[in-house]
């Protein structure tokens, strides 16, 4: 036999052995196991695109990923969830939405009515004075004003892409250290910015529910409500008494939208502390929502349960695989 055929022989038996390889690979991550996975999402919009930030994906993605949920595992409700109403030798999941976009109403609602699939929504509900979030604010703003320079709290940002800088350190992660208080200063710098936004086809992007899709929400058999705070500040970096208010005031208002107790709450960014937790248990939440474990009261609390966030920017194939994973790392 010639080289030549020797090399071709090679080759190929090379390129089979990848793909037997690579099959049986996928086979094992995609294989269902026994698992308990509570998933966050944030928004949905009508494109593909992630440009301001990584909260959204797409409707086609969601229909997609709720599709194959439905298909091969155990989607349950949140209480089924911590019921522990769980079917052996499958992914046992239960869905949840942060923030309360009005987006959430409009595109992931009859797509889960589709399908049957309870959810529960976690609110912000600074809606009663705002239709927005404050970091929704700072990632539309950075990425369309002019402006190149900023002064905020007598330290100047200057815009690097679609953040503005300081030292390193972006605004917006600054402004997570800051109460509401503090925060809704910057809205005067970017006053006319944000009302050229407003007029733009962006509201996907930033509007919350209103009061009657909330309460149309809780009324459904399907869905139920929860807290996230109420202006969506980094609960851990305010004072502890000023947490403990944003906590208290947003199980207030959506009492008095839904009409009845609210008894799940839900950290904005995931962060949480022990002395927060503690708080959360004595005025009535029965189930508290985290991200990642970072104490050891937070993972032997039976109130609270870690999530699973969904990512953006990976395929429906690789976003299964971490899932049944159960991290991306």
């Amino acid at each position: 036999m010639s080289k030549y055929w020797i090399k071709i022989n090679y080759l190929f038996w090379l390129t089979l052995h990848t793909v037997f390889i690579k099959l049986k690979l996928q086979k094992h991550l995609f294989k269902n196991r026994y698992g308990e996975r509570i998933l966050v999402f944030h928004g949905i919009n009508q494109n593909e695109k992630n440009i301001f930030n990584s909260k959204f994906i797409s409707v086609s993605y969601f229909e997609k990923i709720i599709q194959y949920l439905t298909t091969h595992f155990n989607v349950i409700s949140l209480d089924d969830f911590y019921d522990k109403k769980f079917k052996k030798n499958t992914l046992n999941i239960a869905i949840t939405f942060d923030d309360g976009y009005a987006n959430n109403y409009k595109y992931a609602i009859p797509i889960l009515e589709k399908y049957e699939i309870p959810a529960h929504f976690f609110i912000t509900t600074i809606h009663q004075n705002n239709d927005y979030l404050w970091a929704d604010f700072i990632d539309l703003v950075s990425y369309f004003t002019s402006k190149t320079k900023i002064i905020f709290d007598g330290i100047t940002y200057t815009k690097s892409k679609n953040d503005f800088l300081s030292n390193g350190m972006t605004l917006k992660t600054v402004l997570k250290s800051h109460s509401f208080d503090k925060i809704k200063e910057i809205y005067t710098v970017f006053e006319e910015d944000w009302k050229d936004i407003q007029q733009k086809d962006l509201n996907d992007y930033w509007q919350l529910m209103s009061l009657e899709q909330i309460q149309s929400i809780h009324k459904n058999a399907l869905f139920s409500i929860g807290s996230h705070s109420h202006t969506h500040s980094n609960l851990c970096t305010i004072p502890l008494d000023e947490a403990k208010k944003e906590i208290v005031i947003s199980k207030f208002i959506l009492e008095e939208i839904c009409k009845t107790n609210i008894k799940t709450f839900a950290f904005p960014f995931g962060y949480y502390s022990d002395e927060l937790l503690a708080y959360c248990t004595s005025i009535g939440f029965e189930k508290i929502l985290l991200v990642d474990y970072t104490t050891t009261y937070g993972k032997n609390n039976p109130y609270t349960q870690s999530r699973f966030v969904i990512n953006p920017y990976i395929s429906l194939e690789n976003q299964i695989a971490f899932l049944l994973k159960g991290s991306y790392f």
